[in-house]
Order: structure tokens, then C-alpha cells, then sequence
């Protein structure tokens, strides 16, 4: 489907720099989009439904190339026929394996299509429509517009009651039958993403001002917070945390703080990181959907994660900590629009000057959805009643996944509002965070706002007693190993061939007259947008042995061709 007429090309916005440099490294996720018609719809219309879909939305027939100069752009494909996969089997063990079946393989740099569809088909009728989207083109705003517009849709599609289905099998294609009267049908409304609006290689308005603002705010970022007990290794654990009284009593310090749910769950986060590390300072990396009003109906991919740094060494009281990051979080917001590879650019120049590679750490991805913003209409009396509940804590402890650890991951906390109640969905590192450490982050911030909202304004240490054994002994926070910068190392001989054809593709590509292989590839004077270049021309030359993460590390290029082997 994406693989059709080019409609046209356009530079890559800032988040779609990080989400395809995800793709490029192979740990891009998948967002489903999943909807049950009641009732169910001839399977025809079904596949006139998401045939519509195509064609209202760009971002659903995008795809990334290399342009002429080595560097990524998005391409735009004029609407087509799309590839709809159907599942005639509705039980649930067949959904769940027809859903893993879209979802797999991950999507990668090298797909023509960033999209899959699936029908699911009972009798001849369509019992459920499934969309399948690469995060490098969709976010979770955008998830809830394709939701809302697939319902809409479904219920405009006529009764059938002659039962003219035919049966279909395989892949739709050119010969499905048109769209029915009241479908939904492509419309002149075609805005561009704000990814669109940069002009690659300019500074837009208030993007200098942006990189003056990060290149400051980098320095106050800890290297990270937590020792790990074996820092290359990622031993994933799940958990979750469900509760009707945490959204309810996040809106009442909201308002009594004059901010949003967001900063007051974020600030908790902060508070929690404080004390199981006795750090001064602490860092979590927000989601932050930067949309402008305009882009409120478009989808695509607007998100950006953001590092948000407070100061916590006077051991504040859970009120001044939230009102304080309410301020920090005002200021890294407003300097979004710079480029998430931009900043990592930036980032990688202050970890050169430390010697150490800043570690991911904690992220947290806090969805303000339509249920959220229904509580916050409700009075504090309503709101209060809800906080009578407890909440239900699963601690899924069987280990996931083991593998190597290259951003030093600690977790990642996902929160939504459903039927009423909370739900926070966690990944953790085993080796950071120990089970108790996992409950405190989960339940911890529901336990601390029942206190700050009936009760005194604890500071950080009372928390930490009011806690207990939940958050285990403090661990020294900042590691910074004590060895030289690494782009000061110079290994083995410049003249051997692997590092002669990395430096050749490295000077090519960034028009540079050479690249010190003493320097790693950034203080080389290397962009990270121009990486898949860089590894094309390695490819072309018969070396491989590196991937794109390899670059945004503080090594230098004797290092990294090190790692080069000759093909064949």
C-alpha cells in the first residue's frame, strides 16, 4: 500500500528523529488499534472502513528513505488499496494469535509499509477491525482518533439483511467492492504534522533559544541514579497497579497546587527516586504530546521525551517538590521543538566531558485520556468519595526478557485511565530495582498523596519513614566511573583498513575533510542523522559489525572499528 505514488517528501519532525532512530536500532514499538463493531459488519465494508482510514490520514501512508545527501526524510504516498490479512476463527485464543501475528516481526528501517491490517470474521461479517502502527509514525493521541473514527465509521455502514456478503479470503485487493453509502469517505482535510513544518538544516523560530536553554539544563542531569548489580545486563520484570482512588486524589492535588495530574503523579516519581537513592538531584524522563492546536485532529507523531532534572538536596516536603517541578517541567516544555536527536547530540557532549553515558534511567508516560479529563469536571466532594478505595497491586515477577543493557535502563511507568480506575502498567530492570523497590514505585505514590491531602506536608525523610522496608537502603546515587574521558583513548593503528573505511564514510557523509579517530563520532563532527549513511558506505565496502547506537556512545572511531569485520 505505502509503496505507491509519492505525493511528496519533507524533513523529519522531532519526535519521528527518535522514533526512526528506534526503528534503525530495531526496538521500535507497535501500537494496536483494535475495534469490535456491534454488530458486526459485512466484511466488505470492513475493508472499505480501513481503506478510508488510508486515505484520511498521511501519517497511515508514510514511510522513511535516504535521500541523495545520506539523510532521512518521510515520504508520502498517495492512498491505495490497503492489505487487509483476515482471521476466520473468533475465539479468543485464535484473536490473540492473529493480533501477535500482526504485531510480529517488529517493524523495521527496512519495511515499505509501516502499517498492517487485520479483519476478523464470523459468518461472513467483520467482528473486529485491527490497525497495527509503528510508534515512528503514531502516537497514543493519535490511537484514540483512529479508535474514535473506526466506531464512527462501523455505525454509519448500512444493514445488510439480503446477505450479499461474499466470502473473501487471503489479502483485499483491487476487486473489493466500492464503499457504501455513509462510510467515511477521504476528505480534503490533509494538514501537514508539525513534523513538516522544520526545514532540515535551519534554525526555526525559538529553536536556537531551545539548544542554548538544553545545553545548560544537561549539566544538572545525574549520570544516573542507581548503582545496578551488573551494569550490562537488562533483566526485564512486569508489573502493574490498579486503583480507583489515585486518579481521584492526583485531580485534588492538582488543584490545589494549580497544576496537572501529570506533574503531580511526576513529582511523586521524583520523590520516590529521591529517597531510595539519597541522591541531590533527580531525573525522570517525561512524555510530553507536543501538539499545537491545530494538530488536536491529525494523526501522527508528535511525543517527545524529555529529561526533567529537580533539585531535591534540601530534602523538601512532598508540596514544595511538586510545586517545584510544576516550574521545571514549564520551562523543559516549552523547549520542545528542537529535535529529539538534537538533544541527544547534546546530551552526548556533556557525557564526553564527564566520561560516562547518561543512563535512561526512569521514564514516565502519564496519558491524560477523556476519562481523566471527566474526573477533573467533577467537584472536590465527588472526588473525595472515590478515595475510599484500595488499590490492587500484581507483581508479575516472572522474568521476561534478559539482554544486554545499553542505555542503562532502570524503569518505565505507563499509566491510563479505564472504567473508572487507574491503571499503572511498569516495566523494571531486576538488576536496579528488587520486588519491594517495584511496590514502592507502584503503589507508593497513592500511599503519599493520602497523607499529603489528609495530613501534614511530610518532608522527603518522613516519607521514607512513613514507607519503611518498602524502599530498602539508599543506593549512591550518580556513578561516575573514575577512568578518563573515552574519546581521550586512542587504540590500535589509524592506518589499518577498518578504521581507514570508517573514518572515509564518516568525513563523506559530513562533509568533512577528515574525522580524528581519536574523538568519538559526534566530537568528530558527525550527525546522527546521517548514521544510516555512514553504515551503507560501510556495508558497500564489506564491513559490518556496528549499529547505530554504536555512534551516539562517547568511543572513539579507533573503538568502533574495532568491531568492524570484513563480510564474507
Amino acid at each position: 500500500m505505502a509503496g505507491g505514488v509519492e505525493v511528496r517528501r519533507a524533513p523529519l519532525g522531532g519526535a519521528q528523529q527518535f522514533e526512526w532512530w528506534k526503528l534503525l536500532t530495531g526496538s521500535c514499538n507497535a501500537i494496536t488499534v483494535s475495534y469490535r463493531p456491534d454488530p458486526p459488519i459485512p466484511h466488505r465494508h470492513a475493508v472499505a472502513v480501513l481503506r478510508d482510514l488510508v486515505a484520511a490520514h498521511e501519517a497511515l501512508r508514510t514511510t522513511f528513505r535516504l535521500d541523495d545527501a545520506g539523510s532521512p526524510v518521510q515520504v508520502v504516498h498517495a492512498a491505495a488499496e490497503p492489505a487487509v490479512r483476515f482471521c476466520d476463527d473468533d475465539s479468543d485464543a485464535a484473536r490473540d494469535a492473529f493480533r501477535r501475528a500482526l504485531a510480529e516481526p517488529p517493524f523495521t528501517a527496512a519495511d515499505t509499509e509501516l502499517v498492517r491490517f487485520g479483519v476478523v470474521r464470523s459468518g461472513g461479517r467483520a467482528v473486529e477491525l485491527l490497525v497495527v502502527v509503528s510508534h515512528a509514525v503514531f502516537d497514543g493521541h493519535s490511537e484514540r482518533l483512529v479508535l474514535t473514527g473506526l466506531a464512527a465509521a462501523c455505525r454509519a455502514v448500512p444493514a445488510d439483511p439480503a446477505g450479499r456478503d461474499r466470502p473473501d479470503t487471503g489479502t483485499a485487493g483491487a476487486d473489493a467492492d466500492p464503499p457504501p453509502a455513509g462510510a467515511v469517505r477521504p476528505g480534503g482535510h490533509q494538514p501537514a504534522d508539525s513534523a513538516l513544518d522544520e526545514r532540515s538544516g535551519e534554525l526555526v523560530p525559538g529553536r536556537e533559544a531551545a539548544e542554548r536553554f538544553w545545553r545548560d539544563e544537561v549539566r544538572r542531569i545525574p549520570a544516573r541514579l542507581f548503582v545496578p548489580l551488573r551494569p550490562d545486563v537488562l533483566q526485564r520484570y512486569g508489573a502493574s497497579y490498579r486503583s480507583a482512588a489515585l486518579p481521584a486524589a492526583l485531580v485534588l492535588a492538582a488543584r490545589r497546587h494549580r497544576t496537572s495530574p501529570a506533574v503531580v503523579y511526576s513529582a511523586l516519581v521524583h520523590a520516590l527516586l529521591a529517597i531510595m537513592s539519597g541522591a541531590p538531584s533527580t531525573v525522570v524522563r517525561d512524555h510530553f504530546g507536543g501538539r499545537t492546536g491545530r494538530e488536536r485532529e491529525v494523526v501522527g507523531c508528535y511525543h517527545c521525551i524529555l529529561p526533567t532534572t529537580v533539585d531535591v538536596s534540601d530534602r523538601p516536603t512532598v508540596g514544595t517538590l511538586i510545586e517545584r517541578l510544576r516550574l521545571r517541567m514549564l520551562r523543559v516544555q516549552s523547549r520542545y521543538r528542537l529535535g529529539q536527536l538534537t538533544l541527544r547530540e547534546i546530551l552526548a557532549t556533556e557525557e564526553r566531558r564527564r566520561g560516562v553515558a547518561f543512563a535512561s534511567g526512569t521514564t514516565v508516560n502519564f496519558d491524560h485520556g477523556p476519562e481523566l479529563t471527566e474526573l477533573q469536571r467533577r467537584d472536590d466532594r465527588e472526588l473525595t468519595g472515590l478515595l475510599a478505595t484500595a488499590g490492587e497491586l500484581e507483581l508479575g515477577m516472572g522474568r521476561n526478557e534478559t539482554r544486554i543493557d545499553r542505555e542503562g535502563f532502570d524503569s518505565y511507568l505507563m499509566t491510563t485511565v479505564e472504567s473508572g480506575a487507574m491503571w499503572v502498567l511498569a516495566s523494571f530492570n531486576g538488576m536496579v530495582f528488587d520486588p519491594a523497590q517495584m511496590r514502592a514505585l507502584l503503589a507508593g505514590p497513592e500511599r503519599i498523596l493520602r497523607t499529603h491531602l489528609d495530613g501534614p506536608d511530610l518532608t522527603l525523610d518522613q516519607v521514607a519513614a512513613r514507607l519503611g522496608a518498602d524502599i530498602g537502603d539508599p543506593v549512591r546515587a550518580d556513578l561516575r566511573p573514575g577512568e578518563e574521558p573515552a574519546d581521550a583513548r586512542v587504540d590500535g593503528d589509524p592506518g589499518r583498513p577498518a578504521l581507514a573505511a570508517l573514518r572515509g564514510a564518516v568525513a563523506r557523509f559530513n562533509g568533512l575533510d577528515d574525522a580524528d579517530p581519536r574523538h568519538c563520532y559526534l566530537a568528530a563532527g558527525g550527525r546522527l542523522l546521517l548514521v544510516p549513511a555512514v553504515l551503507d558506505r560501510l556495508a558497500a565496502d564489506g564491513w559490518s559489525g556496528l549499529v547505530p547506537d554504536d555512534f551516539a556512545t562517547p568511543q572513539p572511531l579507533t573503538r568502533l572499528a574495532g568491531r568492524l569485520r570484513r563480510v564474507g
